[in-house]
């Protein structure tokens, strides 16, 4: 009984697909090989600075847009717009992400 742990209540950042996240540390990733800032990065496809944040920390899903941008930006190679689908898909409330693969 003493090893229990404490229960967590689910926070935000729970609720929060995977798939953001590891967006996020893609997007981190060519933006820190291609030299820019977060500013940089933003001044280049037209969004804050605050809205790189968001979407490199998993906070925000990157529209499409967005990636297109970005992966140009920073010369990903496409390795950004390969996760849009699925930062689209998991942006669906949980019970019809199912539906949605079948249409």
């Amino acid at each position: 009984m003493g090893n229990r742990r404490p229960t967590r209540k689910p926070g935000r950042e729970d609720e929060r697909p995977a798939v953001w996240f590891a967006y996020g540390k893609l997007l981190r990733l060519f933006r820190d090989r291609a030299q820019m800032s977060r500013q940089q990065l933003g001044d280049a496809i037209g969004y804050s600075v605050e809205q790189v944040a968001s979407v490199e920390q998993g906070r925000r899903p990157a529209k499409v847009i967005f990636t297109e941008a970005a992966d140009q930006a920073v010369n990903a190679m496409v390795a950004l717009l390969v996760l849009q689908g699925d930062v689209d898909h998991a942006k669906l409330p949980a019970f019809f992400r199912n539906f949605a693969l079948l249409e």
